[in-house]
């Protein structure tokens, strides 16, 4: 069977059948075959004695070509075991996620200590769970201290008395931890123990151990510049256990912002890209749908629940929001449903939805100015209206103004007038989009937590 050459003017194709299956296969003739000068011809791969239907194949000419590169080097680091530590907190927890889920890839033993109420928080991240202490009520560690804003205060003085409570609760969440960490660290015998800044009964164990410690932090550094602040409130902690001189930094710290948020200073840190982790959970379909109105998201974050027992500062954005022509979507924890309410017409409320799903398709977020919210709203380019009310957050929102990616509400003079006035501004300006869209891409150009596995190798082993 022949076909009209597409050259023209000379011999056509000749087509013929191949024997083992019968299908057609061509060969062009000599005229229209492409040759190569024979300084640039590449080495044919082998191939059966019928190859596919007549034609060559071989693999992609990028790999005939001869390399001068030198070989990539090999891998020559043991498997490690790495202790990660947290406290029962899920904002404290899940950005240590991905770098737990990278050493494990990398094939090295992982295990997280926590409390074993939180085991269940860890397990569903993928991650074994080791339980260690006894179960903290952090709640308790708040009520019976009137802790809101005192006309005999400062706001200097009233942030100085929330900061004496959270260390003197931080300090004791790893007072009752320690003693079992330490009885499994001597027994599993780590080599490197990763905590997050506030799990210091991790940092202890290290030092106990005479093995690195990395501090992991959750966000911006707010325990860098206090750690003259805390350290007097640690020494008895430290001095039970044998330390001399209180030092809760660690040999490093890993700082998953972007670098213009970071705080200055001189120590040994790595920062890397903030990989969003908010937990488990299941997309629906109609965030997959165009939304006819600018969708704002309402979450308050764990802590706030826990520390008043309301949703108050949820339930005030909500109103303030539903006088703008935009969508609500109010996204809470199951335990939170029962402290919402009533819900608004209009109104629709998501439990326990991951934000890295649900931020991506949204204007902008209204929040109480916890890290965990800012930091996927910084990883999905989403300003924000933040309404702090707690020590961190002041901090949060202070720097995330400065960089023109949110407006901030202090809760303490906060109303449904005055979130509405704010979500109005940054909806309508879009400076704040582009901020928030420069973060982004900040953050984008880091390296991730796989990058960062061989130095903690490298740690490991000097």
């Amino acid at each position: 069977m022949r076909r009209a050459c597409s050259a023209g003017g000379h011999a056509a194709l000749t087509w013929s059948r191949c024997g083992p299956c019968g299908r057609p296969r061509a060969r062009p003739p000599a005229c229209c075959r492409r040759t190569r000068p024979p300084d640039h011809r590449l080495p044919r791969a082998p191939r059966s004695p019928h190859g596919l239907h007549g034609l060559s194949i071989g693999p992609p000419r990028a790999l005939h070509r001869a390399s001068t590169a030198p070989p990539p080097a090999l891998r020559t680091v043991a498997p490690m075991r790495i202790l990660f530590t947290t406290i029962a907190a899920a904002a404290h927890f899940h950005p240590t996620v991905p770098l737990a889920w990278a050493l494990r890839a990398a094939g090295h033993e992982v295990r997280v200590a926590c409390e074993p109420g939180f085991t269940a928080t860890v397990t569903q991240s993928g991650l074994p769970a080791l339980a260690v202490g006894q179960d903290v009520d952090l709640r308790t560690f708040w009520q019976g201290h009137d802790l809101g804003p005192r006309e005999d205060m400062t706001a200097k003085e009233h942030q100085r008395l929330r900061l004496t409570r959270a260390i003197g609760m931080f300090s004791g969440i790893a007072a009752a931890a320690a003693d079992d960490l330490i009885a499994f660290a001597e027994s599993w015998r780590p080599d490197l123990v990763v905590f997050e800044a506030r799990a210091y009964a991790g940092l202890i164990a290290a030092r106990r151990l005479g093995v690195p410690a990395v501090r992991h932090l959750w966000g911006l550094d707010t325990t860098y510049g206090r750690r003259d602040f805390d350290g007097p409130f640690l020494e008895e902690l430290w001095s039970r256990y044998g330390l001399a001189g209180v030092d809760p930094l660690g040999d490093l710290t890993v700082a998953p912002c972007p670098p213009s948020l970071a705080e200055p200073g001189e120590l040994p840190r790595k920062h890397i890209r903030y990989v969003p982790y908010n937990g488990p959970g299941v997309m629906p379909s109609w965030l997959l749908r165009p939304v006819e109105r600018p969708r704002v998201c309402v979450t308050w974050g764990h802590m706030f629940a826990q520390r008043t027992g309301t949703l108050h500062g949820l339930e005030m954005a909500v109103a303030a929001l539903r006088r703008l022509p935009v969508e609500v979507v109010a996204a809470i924890t199951p335990s939170q449903r029962a402290l919402l309410g009533e819900v608004p017409p209009g109104v629709r409320v998501v439990e326990s939805m991951p934000l890295n799903l649900l931020l991506p398709t949204c204007d902008a977020v209204v929040n109480g100015g916890g890290a965990g919210t800012m930091m996927t709203a910084l990883a999905s380019a989403v300003p924000m209206i933040m309404v702090p009310s707690h020590a961190d957050e002041y901090h949060y929102a202070e720097r995330l103004g400065g960089a023109g990616a949110a407006v901030s509400v202090d809760y303490r003079q906060a109303d449904a007038a005055a979130i509405e006035r704010a979500a109005a501004t940054v909806l309508g300006d879009p400076a704040y989009g582009t901020a928030a869209i420069r973060l982004r891409g900040e953050s984008a150009l880091l390296p991730t937590p796989g990058d960062l596995v061989a130095d903690l190798e490298k740690l490991a082993v000097a």
